[in-house]
């Protein structure tokens, strides 16, 4: 294919995530009208739960939704359409996951070509190495459950340049799902880095199923979840996209869900780190060219760094948590007593039997705002509580004990104790970052049985200095003597990244922007989140993103230790954002009036 025809083409990407493939995998491939379809199913919490997993079977360990009845049913008219299947499935055991899907495939009659992508795995290089995390500076653990290098999109390009139908990768980034057929479509330099971070902003779109289509949208009331449509990236050449969604389905494509998606997880804006590119989304902006299309354009791309990030996991004995619901007057303080009374009796049989104490423990009411802080509103007397009680125990007999003492509670405790909502029993993990050299980590492809190398570039080259200073967002210094709610100026998005939550905040118009600036610093960020850090202070940084009209906060600390270990029910973070759209703004009393009042 000739230059001219590359600048013309329109490759179309659709995407899913391991949650919602009952949904995604039939719509996007009867009516995605798709080049390539991407499935994500790989997250902190997904590697520890597969750590788990694999350390009691060596065969699990992965993504076992894909060999099943969804794809099952579309795998004739994906291989008939021509489509692309890219995803990080594999988990910590890559060529199982392939074997499975090929099991599959024979069973129906069908030959796709199956590619895998390995070398991610450097738990041998990295025990007893006296490696430290990344953000607290503790050691990596001697023995580890799984240590996993993120790689990157080359491999991916390759497994489609050798004919792959299939791309099963181990721990990829998410978005090399996206930038790997982008790669292989386009032809991109490896040193092109303003398309490879165009390449990598769609793909860090597409990586979260329906959320760039109205999923966990600030203005959810604006759409419709029973028919949501799943995203399609129209992409070109030049490293830009139209998102777009199925026509006649729910959902929603405007300027506000793809801001959100753009600021979710993204840290530093101007230095986010991935294996072939660091990317600047300070200057990316949207245009609304249709209903539910937006074009994306602006990232971008300096050289990366010579380091992969390396996600591993330690198991620290055994975690049980039970929730339950109590009813009736006085239903929160009958609950709190009966939480702390199974912890007691936990204790007691502990120490009859020689186990020790707990590792941890909690007890979290949910009905009454325990996880707002002073932010809650009153509750007098709520008649309806969900308990959850948390136990983390060094040894298995000691959560197995906790799942038993908590049962009994249902007959001898609280008057309206209408029985238990669930037990988990699982593994304790603690999740450690750390870099490691690129060099002498091998990456390869296997398809049909042939492995070969990948030449990845591992010299990195990424400087610092190199970064462009911004000129600031407008700070208002006018007189104010209104407050609005924050959700009246701005989208908000938050999630995680180990235990630090990004909060992003989008203004609805460039005019809001100096009362945002002025409002929310990253004092007054820090002292309505007080509740959420230990001690009640934590760090706090501010970024600007001056193409989107947003902020990006970064609260260090925030996440109870992160998703892999935290005792809170929202172990992602993902209600602090909602907690922050009722945050009084100042500003003039003419701008409070046209606004109005707020609809929650």
């Amino acid at each position: 294919m000739d230059g001219g025809d590359l600048k013309n083409r329109v490759v179309r990407i659709g995407a899913g995530c391991s949650v919602d493939i009952t949904l995604s995998l039939p719509q996007m491939v009867r009516q995605g009208k798709l080049d390539y379809m991407v499935i994500d199913f790989m997250t902190e919490g997904s590697v520890a739960r597969f750590a788990g997993e694999r350390a009691a079977d060596p065969k699990s360990g992965w993504g076992t939704p894909l060999a099943g009845p969804e794809l099952a049913m579309e795998l004739r008219q994906i291989l008939a359409d021509g489509v692309k299947v890219v995803t990080n499935a594999g988990g910590l055991n890559p060529f199982v996951c392939a074997d499975a899907v090929r099991r599959l495939a024979d069973d129906l009659g069908l030959n796709p070509k199956i590619a895998v992508v390995d070398g991610d795995d450097v738990r041998e290089r990295v025990e007893g190495a006296g490696l430290k995390d990344m953000y607290s500076g503790a050691e990596l653990p001697a023995a580890l459950a799984s240590a996993n290098a993120y790689l990157g999109a080359k491999p991916i390009a390759e497994a489609l340049a050798k004919g792959a139908d299939i791309v099963i990768t181990g721990r990829v980034v998410d978005s090399a799902m996206t930038l790997g057929p982008l790669l292989h479509a386009f032809d991109w330099s490896m040193e092109d880095y303003d398309r490879l971070a165009g390449g990598t902003l769609i793909g860090h779109l597409l990586e979260c199923g329906a959320q760039p289509t109205g999923g966990i949208f600030t203005d959810w009331r604006d759409v419709d979840w029973s028919d949501s449509s799943f995203p399609i990236a129209e992409c070109t050449e030049d490293g830009t996209a139209v998102i777009s969604k199925v026509d006649g389905t729910g959902g929603l494509v405007s300027v506000g869900s793809i801001a959100e998606q753009i600021l979710y997880e993204i840290g530093d804006p101007q230095r986010y780190y991935m294996p072939e590119v660091t990317c600047d989304l300070s200057q990316v902006t949207l245009e609304k060219i249709g209903e539910d299309r937006i074009r994306v354009s602006g990232a971008r791309g300096r050289a990366p760094t010579k380091t992969y990030k390396v996600c591993a996991m330690a198991q620290e004995g055994w975690r049980c948590a039970v929730s339950g619901t109590v009813s009736g007057p006085d239903a929160a303080e009958k609950a709190r007593r009966m939480g702390e009374a199974v912890l007691t009796r936990c204790q007691r049989l502990f120490a009859d039997r020689n186990l020790g104490d707990f590792t941890d423990a909690a007890v979290e009411l949910i009905g009454t705002g325990d996880s707002m802080g002073a932010h809650a509103p009153p509750i007098e007397d709520p008649r309806e509580i969900v308990y959850r009680i948390v136990v983390d125990h060094p040894t298995r007999e000691g959560a197995e004990l906790m799942a038993k003492v908590s049962g009994s509670a249902m007959a001898s405790m609280a008057p309206g104790s209408a029985g238990q909502l669930g037990t988990v029993l699982k593994p304790r993990m603690r999740m450690y970052s750390c870099l490691l050299d690129k060099t002498g980590i091998p990456v390869r492809v296997t398809v049909e049985g042939e492995t070969n190398d990948v030449d990845v570039p591992t010299s990195g080259g990424f400087e610092t200095a190199n970064v462009d200073t911004l000129a600031p967002l407008p700070e208002s210094a006018e007189p104010t003597n209104g407050t609005v709610p924050l959700v009246r100026l701005a989208w908000v998005r938050s999630g995680d990244k180990g235990d630090t939550s990004n909060i992003g905040v989008i203004a609805r118009d460039p005019r809001y922007v100096p009362y945002l600036k002025r409002a929310l610093t990253t004092e007054a960020i820090a002292a309505w989140y007080r509740h959420v850090f230990v001690g009640g202070t934590g760090q706090v940084e501010r970024f600007e993103l001056p193409g989107l009209n947003a902020f990006n906060f970064l609260l260090h600390g925030a996440l109870d230790g992160g998703v892999v270990v935290s005792r809170r029910f929202d172990t992602m973070g993902k209600g602090l954002g909602q907690q922050l759209i009722e945050f009084p703004v100042p500003v003039p009393e003419a701008l409070a009036a046209e606004l109005g009042p707020s609809r929650r």
